[in-house]
């Protein structure tokens, strides 16, 4: 409560119209603050006022606030009136169009640590507020996580206004709405929620909005944060959230009525509602023959199934139902596992541990040392421990097919969920056998089919192929072509599902 307390004592903070009072008020608030750049000038010659200046060093363009700002208050401004001094400056003074009226020391304080410059004008109870940010940012980056052949390769960058702009840029509709909020009470965070007005239901971005509101907390640093203060599924592994880098694949979902929100300072969308078959949509699988994205889309299920499967499924078989293999297989896997002191559980485990390790160890390195810590440790490290019959051939295969398959599915915080459910797999295989291992995966499918994203089913269109006249389906597991793609997914409302007609049928439709 103390969090709301201050920040409502200072909201009710108002502004004087003695200058020297706002400075003290000013000065107080930015003691200490080497970085805050305050001064004070005297405009005109005959009815002379008094200006205070404040801005942030470096998170302005410091070229715009002399050219543009400064220059012309000294030069245009020595006939100043006597009255209605803050009016004559902002129309004769002030060469710019995003220009704002602050009225309390908050508003004041809000706009200085954005970036903005604030004036305040001796004997006026407020201030203007001139919009020339030009804070330091990499700018439009190249995607780095979810590298496609075909289509763009802009990501979003740290920069709230870039990642704006990259969603304007594409949709150029004025239905597409980007509200913004607040959050964090110290940091505070930009938070803009981006949809198309009449296509997205009114319920599901009435939900979100609700979702940001609902907490107070001092600060947050990054799309994340916000993605766990906001979900319902707290104890699921899998996220109520899509997360994506790339503005063509957030621009996407917009136009499929989903919901994307944009982060300060996160290089990250988060887009919703989700669904279990959203995962694996790849961006250039709308730029690709149907063919193709359709094979591709067979592997990355294929992959995903492997990898949550394949190391309990060895387990099961190897420990208690060694008859579904033929004799020379069981043979070959009795021949490997020779001289090997450890269970098959723990040699799983271990191998699985110290995969998980170099992967983890790979990332926190600088990149080339990553990637060759990567490839190395696991050919040095599998082929030491196949040497010292501390591990068998086949099971470093099985830990290496594992990971390799949990690699084609686009989605990192998605496939980063299978390894919770391997290790319970595992476990459950290695007490039961078979009939453990299809209880794990009939726990994962009860417990994917009850998960809800914004109201949305997470198993939608598998669990429900009759929804929206069975077309979801067709962008499914098989990709139609595209131009049989007409209606949008279920996300959008109902009088919007219609997408794409020929010009034949809309010629039709207008002259029937």
């Amino acid at each position: 409560m103390s969090l709301l307390h201050d920040e409502e004592n200072r909201i009710t903070a108002v502004m004087y119209k003695d200058l020297q009072e706002n400075i003290d008020t000013i000065g107080a608030l930015f003691k200490d603050c080497a970085d805050v750049v305050k001064r004070k000038f005297t405009l005109g010659t005959d009815n002379k006022v008094d200006i205070y200046v404040v801005y942030v060093d470096n998170m302005v363009n410091k070229e715009l606030l002399e050219m543009a700002t400064l220059q012309p208050l000294f030069r245009k401004l020595e006939q100043m009136p006597s009255e209605n001094q803050i009016e004559y400056i902002k129309e004769c003074g002030l060469q710019t169009v995003d220009l704002s009226e602050l009225i309390t020391i908050n508003e004041v304080i809000d706009k200085v640590l954005s970036g903005d410059t604030v004036i305040l004008i001796d004997g006026y109870d407020k201030a203007l507020g001139v919009s020339i940010r030009g804070a330091a940012n990499r700018g439009v980056p190249t995607s780095e996580n979810e590298v496609s052949v075909r289509g763009s390769k802009e990501s979003f960058s740290e920069a709230f206004h870039i990642n704006r702009v990259l969603l304007r840029r594409r949709i150029k509709d004025t239905n597409f709405k980007i509200k913004q909020y607040v959050v964090g009470t110290r940091t505070k965070t930009n938070v803009a929620v981006c949809y198309l007005e009449d296509v997205a239901k009114p319920a599901i971005v009435a939900d979100i909005e609700s979702r940001i509101q609902n907490f107070v907390i001092d600060g947050i640093f990054d799309s994340g944060m916000l993605e766990q203060l906001t979900e319902r599924n707290v104890y699921s592994p899998f996220p109520e959230f899509q997360s994506t880098e790339r503005p063509d694949k957030a621009a996407s979902a917009i136009l499929e009525g989903r919901v994307a929100v944009l982060v300060d300072n996160s290089p990250l969308a988060l887009l919703l509602p989700t669904t279990l078959n959203s995962f694996f949509q790849a961006s250039d699988d709308s730029y690709s023959r149907w063919e193709v994205a359709t094979f591709t889309r067979i592997l990355r299920y294929l992959g995903a199934l492997l990898s949550i499967a394949l190391p309990g499924l060895y387990i099961a078989v190897i420990n208690y139902n060694a008859e579904v293999l033929s004799s020379s297989m069981a043979l070959s896997f009795a021949a490997a596992r020779s001289g090997v002191p450890f269970s098959v559980m723990f040699e799983v485990i271990m191998m699985e541990v110290a995969f998980q390790m170099l992967l983890e160890a790979g990332i926190r390195l600088p990149g080339p040392m990553g990637s060759t810590l990567g490839i190395v440790g696991g050919l040095i490290i599998g082929d030491a421990a196949v040497n010292a019959n501390l591990v068998s051939p086949i099971v470093v295969i099985v830990i290496a097919l594992t990971a390799i398959s949990a690699f084609t599915v686009p989605n990192e915080p998605f496939s980063s969920a299978f390894r919770v459910v391997r290790y319970l797999i595992i476990i459950l295989s290695a007490f039961l056998g078979l009939y453990g291992f299809v209880l794990g995966i009939m726990i994962l499918l009860i417990h994917l089919g009850g998960l809800k994203s914004f109201g949305m089913p997470y198993m939608v269109p598998f669990a429900a192929s009759g929804i929206n006249e069975g077309t979801d389906t067709k962008d499914a597991i098989v990709r139609f072509p595209l131009r049989t793609l007409k209606r949008r997914p279920i996300f959008a409302q109902k009088s919007e599902r219609t997408r794409f007609v020929s010009a034949e049928t809309e010629d039709k439709q207008k002259n029937p």
